[in-house]
């Protein structure tokens, strides 16, 4: 398609089954490293304080272990709420996870599925939600369409992504190593070809914005096991041969990313950058502006 958001000059295979073996096995370390995840989840939902919205039924896709799904509770607590992910080990999770629901509280609901593949009808929700599970799906485009199909009338869809910047060191890294290994972290998309993507779904009103935060860490290989607490380091890296765990790449790897980041007080930093995308719900046959705003904000460290 033209607008997708993937480079077409670069192997952007993602696969599913991996991804989901990635983060069910990541399910009991998660919330202790996820300190990122959920920054960029109180960001993403303190969207919604400039909308004038109050969603009777809203869909969390790539809840995770809920973080973001539980803030939609609070915020919203009439509304019927459903998490739904890949991995049912972060369904359950999430499931374990809620409070104890008052009789006036909205359902909760709790679905493993597919975010490209999703099991409710047209129209269903009147928010839809996903934080930082786009960059993990074979193909985003269609995740975008799935979330607009379920929208309904007057409904809003908003979430966030990782952004080109994201791990740019360890790319850099790698291809110090050799040309080829560059190729091994996946491509993310950037902010102007996510509102482009934006453009190809019936919607208004679109915005996007950008965050980047500079992490640091003791060593490179602090860095790696974090990736795999969250359940990145096999989502982010490309399948090929021994991805990152091969003791000799982790050695060159380490040596690299020291020699290029690290600081005088002996720590490396990586970068990550969040896109953040919203949209309302078209009704058919009204026109509006096909620009979409991008906003983008400072680096925070």
């Amino acid at each position: 398609m033209p607008n997708d958001m993937n480079p077409p000059d670069i192997d952007t295979h993602i696969s599913k089954a991996r991804v989901k073996r990635s983060f069910s096995s990541a399910t009991e370390s998660y919330d202790e490293h996820a300190v990122l995840q959920r920054e960029i989840g109180d960001r993403l939902i303190n969207h919604l304080e400039f909308t004038k919205i109050d969603p009777k039924r809203i869909l969390d896709i790539g809840c995770g272990t809920g973080y973001v799904t539980r803030l939609l509770c609070q915020r919203y607590k009439k509304a019927d709420v459903t998490g739904l992910d890949l991995s049912e080990g972060m369904v359950k999770a999430t499931h374990r996870a809620h409070p104890r629901r008052m009789p006036w509280h909205g359902r909760r609901h709790h679905v493993v599925s597919d975010g490209c593949s999703l099991p409710f009808p047209d129209g269903s929700f009147d928010l839809v939600t996903s934080n930082l599970a786009m960059q993990w799906v074979p193909e985003p485009m269609q995740m975008m369409r799935e979330m607009r199909r379920v929208l309904a009338p007057g409904g809003l869809l908003i979430f966030s992504t990782f952004g080109r910047r994201t791990l740019s060191e360890l790319r850099q890294a790698l291809a110090d190593i050799s040309h080829e290994r560059a190729g091994l972290v996946l491509p993310f998309p950037d902010v102007t070809s996510l509102g482009d993507s934006l453009m190809e779904l019936a919607v208004e009103l679109p915005v996007t914005d950008t965050d980047i935060f500079t992490l640091t860490y003791p060593n490179t290989m602090a860095l790696v096991r974090e990736l795999k607490h969250i359940g990145a380091s096999s989502s982010a890296i490309q399948s090929r041969p021994n991805g990152l765990y091969g003791r000799s790449l982790l050695k060159q790897l380490d040596e690299a990313y020291t020699e290029r980041y690290r600081d005088e007080e002996g720590r490396v930093h990586a970068t990550f950058e969040a896109l953040y995308a919203q949209a309302w719900y078209k009704e058919p046959g009204y026109e509006h502006s096909d620009r979409v705003i991008p906003i983008e904000m400072g680096d925070i460290e």
